[in-house]
């Protein structure tokens, strides 16, 4: 029987460019001049019954389309996103949190312009059953074979996003080997799972839990998100 780390790994490896949500003129009154909406979701986030939307926002500024002489794209586009996130009430939509600075742009001008887009071309923004789910992913077209894909599953408490799950799953395209983590920060309890070969049908994983230690509540407000390749980092990662 495929276990689940190999649907993930194989859904990394064939991943195609998601279809992105219409930029509808019903949100043109939340993007600001000199920016443009790139992608959005919609559900119920504080469970009212009513669908509410996230929007993902990118600056247009000419000046962030760097020429690349070197491999990767031959303009990288730096431009900053904007995480914009809506309750709609009867009198209309209510912004409960606007984060700039949070996630990646298209391209890395500086440490991996092989690196294809974190958010558009390996992850994306979701609702559901009443969560707010960012996920976030690594595939280069030089450099590297590893591919990489975080998932943020965020609740709504009190006005703020309290991230309650995080997983990240990762391979080589080279060799097939894999593995995952899964935490789950309400109960405190991780989930990893190694010894996964997508090439190999007979591989045998195997699968240990443990516990977090440490602090247990963060919020989208309070971290960052980075997604670029270096010397000390794989893959996309968070911090406070």
């Amino acid at each position: 029987m495929v276990s689940h780390i190999r649907h993930i790994a194989l859904a990394l490896l064939f991943i195609a460019t998601p279809a992105l949500s219409e930029s509808s003129d019903y949100f043109n009154a939340w993007v600001p001049a000199g920016w443009k909406l790139i992608l959005s979701a919609t559900g119920d986030l504080n469970r009212d019954g009513i669908e509410d939307a996230v929007l993902v926002l990118e600056e247009t500024n000419p000046a962030n389309f760097k020429p690349n002489e070197g491999l990767g794209a031959p303009v990288l586009n730096v431009n900053p996103r904007r995480l914009l996130i809506l309750l709609k009430t009867p009198d209309g939509y209510r912004k409960v949190s606007s984060r700039d600075n949070l996630l990646p742009s298209e391209h890395d001008e500086d440490s991996s312009p092989c690196l294809a887009d974190p958010l558009l071309e390996q992850g994306g923004i979701s609702i559901s059953d009443g969560r707010l789910i960012v996920k976030l992913g690594t595939w280069l077209s030089c450099g590297s074979s590893g591919v990489t894909q975080q998932k943020f599953t965020f609740r709504l408490e009190n006005d703020r996003f309290r991230l309650i799950g995080y997983d990240h799953s990762s391979f080589s395209r080279s060799t097939g080997e894999a593995s995952e983590d899964s935490i789950n920060y309400l109960t405190g309890r991780k989930k990893t799972t190694t010894g996964e070969n997508v090439f190999e049908k007979n591989s045998k994983p195997e699968v240990s839990w443990s516990r977090i230690s440490g602090k247990h509540k963060f919020y989208l407000d309070e971290i960052a998100f980075t997604c670029y390749l270096g010397d000390k980092q794989s893959g996309c990662a968070w911090n406070q």
